[in-house]
């Protein structure tokens, strides 16, 4: 008799070696281990052992191999041996490949590379048991239907010979016998568990040897006994909903059941019954399957799931601590480096250093936020913050961004648009750009020479390219409320080489282009997938080696009008507070001694009464005492956390409200006192807005549930600091002055992406540069001096849309390499 055989597929001999060494580790050699390295040769080999007639339990396929992917392979093998348990292995996690496996090849389950070799123990012992046992179950079940088959045949001939042979009454009851007797042997020697008891006292008048192994009694001990004397049933009130059942309806099919042995081992079963009459008396057969195994099984599974679920949070816990030991420094750093901008007795120099702190903690944030994206998003922790946006604003400062990069490497970039593309849609602004930006600096920074393209149409595909005339700006189109929009970058640099194309959207790889550049995470293009797959598209790529590549991807939207998009206003810096204004009382809570400072420092030096604590528990008292009109509460500290806190806190104001007195008044009834409020601003409310270093946006609603009234995520910046005071105390601030435009020489310009004409009188002025705050206009002369194109056109993009003529004009000096032009336009405007 030929051995089981166990076949393993993968397109890499070193993976098949293992398998096949860690499966006679677990197997031994009861089983026989096939591999093969291909789709096309798996199905012949499966050819030939079904034809030598071998056992085939298990099959072990990879899911990424050439030709015929594994849920491809699977599905076929399915439709050869649909009895046969499959398992894939992967080394990402793709969903879709997962499912159409389970959906049409019946996957048992997919197992992602690198394996553990215990939980790959685990896996193959409990799918081998599980296949065994279904044989089992198949056979029994089959052995069930054969008696059952020659019970209805002898049954059938009975009733045909009585009434044949009425008048021979001798010889028909000798064949009866004869049937009793073949009956009784088929009975006997059944597999199932069966039994009959008499209905009018519950006596058990006859069982089988399968039923006394089933219980563990003799049969002797089980005749004229009732169930309740062998203490069979664990549950007696299952028990009599099961007859009220069977008396309602007649039979019972495979209902499960839990009995006791004699030796007390609790089992499952499944327990089919009837009633039948014998000699004139109603009575009940009972068959019954012991199913101990399968439900222990399935217990083990449910075990294994929860284990990964365990293990899913704790990664999320392990996330959230990273986030927060990584961005509470980061943020001390670029708040201080802020809060000293502020310091105008600062020496060029100094201001230099500065810049260049805020400028590496910047770059470290993002590549902190690159990480930390990634695992949110493999922990599904990731989600769809849909927006209004100006579609056509996005693409125009995009392209803004990337002109100077594309140019000084000479290339050119084109963007394009086809006619009827909407401006106004919504949609996650801030995950589209993101996909756009990773994708256009990948297209410039590996293209050497020639263009990239951006084309963006709707989901027909019309591009309208060159017809720059036709793609003019429609705000409002007759369009459904949700459509795919397509997206499309094209580069004719070096490509992507064969070998690579599977890796490249693989967290943390790197092609051979990329590793040559030695930039980058290899994280941009992941990030990328998962955020369109996120919107509702997906993203593919079409590349030939040495020519090019195509990027490609479609997002969901659904139409906007224009009255939903904010209007950008200029940025002005706050340098104090409007007189005639009540003192403002500001509590900062914080366990980070920096952090807390640069909170303290910054709203000091604009005239805020400040106080401070380091937990939770001071927090309370001191709201108690300092009664503050706003808390800023850091939501992670020891002793009492934010949480605990800002609940207690709000707990004890609307305590009382309820009992319509100031805080005085509340204070002192609740120490025993009648003392009248000295205190003329008692009844304040006090506004709390959470600080946290979290890298989960999805945790904003955890903390307002807990009754914060907002939430700030660090590192912040200071002008949403003032902002939130500004929308909850209604604070007043003085502001630096924004001087106009000036407008008095013409200068060439080009119109703007909104079909809008730019003032043609508009002459570049170091006067010019005062509608923008000091520390931009160093940060611009810094980038300028430099020569940093990327750093100068995001600064291009604070500029207010307002002052689009002044963007205009520096874009033409950059684009003309007028450098000196500009430093000596802002060194005049410093001076």
């Amino acid at each position: 008799m030929n051995k089981p055989v166990i076949l393993c597929v993968d397109d890499e001999q070193s993976i098949l070696d293992s398998l096949e060494i860690e499966l006679q580790k677990i197997l031994g050699d009861e089983y026989l281990i096939e591999t093969v390295t291909g789709g096309a040769e798996t199905l012949t080999l499966l050819e030939e052992l079904i034809e030598e007639e071998y056992e085939i339990p298990l099959i072990i396929s990879d899911y990424l191999m050439p030709y015929i992917k594994g849920d491809e392979l699977l599905k076929r093998i399915h439709s050869i041996l649909p009895k046969t348990l499959k398992i894939m292995l992967t080394g990402q996690a793709d969903l879709e490949a997962v499912g159409n496996a389970i959906k049409y090849a019946n996957l048992y389950r997919y197992i992602s590379k690198p394996w553990q070799f215990e939980d790959f123990r685990l896996t193959v012992v409990e799918a081998v048991n599980s296949y065994l046992q279904d044989k089992k179950l198949a056979q029994q079940n089959a052995q069930l239907q054969h008696m059952n088959q020659e019970l209805e045949q002898l049954n059938s001939s009975l009733e045909q010979k009585v009434a044949e042979r009425t008048t021979e009454l001798a010889k028909a009851e000798a064949e009866l016998r004869q049937s009793e007797e073949k009956f009784a042997g088929a009975f006997r020697s059944s597999p199932s568990a069966i039994t009959l008891i008499r209905l009018s006292d519950g006596c058990h008048i006859e069982v089988n040897d399968s039923f006394c192994h089933f219980t563990g009694y003799t049969r002797e001990e089980i005749l004229a006994h009732t169930a309740l004397e062998l203490n069979l049933w664990v549950n007696w009130e299952a028990r009599a909903q099961l007859f009220q059942v069977l008396s309602e309806k007649g039979t019972i099919r495979n209902d499960e059941f839990e009995f006791r042995t004699k030796s007390g081992v609790v089992k499952t079963a499944l327990l089919s019954a009837e009633f039948i009459h014998l000699n004139g008396e109603r009575c009940v057969i009972a068959v019954s399957h012991d199913i101990s195994e399968r439900k222990q099984a399935e217990a083990a599974m449910q075990e294994a799931k929860e284990a990964a679920e365990r293990a899913n949070l704790a990664k999320s816990q392990f996330l959230a601590n990273m986030s927060h030991e990584l961005r509470t420094p980061l943020n001390a750093i670029l708040g201080f480096t802020q809060l000293l901008t502020r310091d105008s007795s600062l020496t060029q120099e100094q201001r230099d250093f500065i810049e260049i702190i805020n400028r590496s903690g910047e770059h470290l944030l993002a590549l902190i936020n690159d990480v930390l994206q990634m695992s949110k998003i493999e922990v599904g922790k990731v989600t769809l913050d849909q927006q209004d946006c100006d579609l056509y604003h996005l693409l125009d400062s995009l392209e803004a961004m990337f002109q100077l990069p594309a140019q000084k490497k000479s290339l050119q970039l084109i963007f394009d648009r086809a006619p009827r593309i909407p401006r106004y849609v919504q949609t996650d602004e801030s995950k589209l750009r993101q996909v756009l930006i990773n994708l256009l600096g990948n297209a410039i920074k590996f293209t050497a020479s020639g263009r990239v393209t951006l084309r963006v149409g709707m989901g027909n595909r019309e591009w309208g390219i060159g017809n720059r005339e036709e793609a003019q700006p429609i705000p409002h189109c007759p369009l459904p409320n949700a459509y795919s929009l397509i997206f499309e970058v094209e580069d004719t640099g070096p490509g992507i080489a064969p070998e690579d194309m599977d890796l490249i959207f693989e967290a943390f790889t790197q092609t051979a282009t990329g590793r040559k550049s030695s930039e980058g995470t290899g994280l941009g293009l992941p990030i990328s997938r998962k955020f369109v797959q996120l919107m509702g598209g997906d993203i593919t790529v079409n590349s030939r080696f040495g020519k090019g590549s195509v990027f490609k991807f479609d997002v969901e939207v659904s139409l906007s009008s224009p009255a939903e998009i904010p209007m950008l206003q200029p940025t002005r810096r706050v340098i104090g507070l409007e007189a005639g204004q009540p003192e403002y009382r500001i509590l900062v809570v914080d366990d980070a001694q920096e952090s807390r400072l640069l909170l303290v420092k910054l709203l000091e030096s604009l005239g805020f009464s400040v106080q401070e604590a380091v937990n939770g528990q001071e927090a309370l008292e001191r709201w108690n005492t300092f009664q503050p009109h706003l808390i800023w509460m850091d939501m992670r500290m020891p002793v009492m956390d934010g949480y605990e806190a800002t609940a207690q806190i709000k707990a004890k104001q609307k305590e009382r409200e309820n009992t319509g007195i100031g805080v005085e008044e509340f204070r002192n009834l609740s120490e025993g006192g009648r003392e009248e409020p000295e205190n003329p601003q008692s009844k304040v409310e006090t506004v709390i807005i959470a600080l946290t270093a979290s890298a989960f946006e999805e945790e904003r609603n955890l903390i307002v549930s807990v009754g914060c009234d907002d939430f700030v995520r660090k590192p912040f910046r200071e002008e949403v600091i003032f902002e939130k005071m500004a929308q909850y105390l209604g604070v007043r601030y003085v502001y630096e002055e924004l001087a106009p435009l000036e407008s008095t020489e013409p200068v060439a310009a080009r119109g703007s992406a909104q079909g809008n004409q730019l003032d043609s009188s508009f002459v570049l002025q170091p006067s010019s540069f005062q509608v923008m705050p000091p520390e931009w206009t160093d940060k611009l002369y810094q980038a300028v001096d430099s020569v940093n194109d990327e750093e100068i056109f995001r600064l291009m993009e604070q500029i207010p849309s307002v002052y689009t003529p002044l963007a205009e004009a520096i874009a033409d000096l950059i684009k003309n390499f007028r450098y000196d032009r500009l430093i000596d336009l802002l060194e005049a405007a410093q001076n």
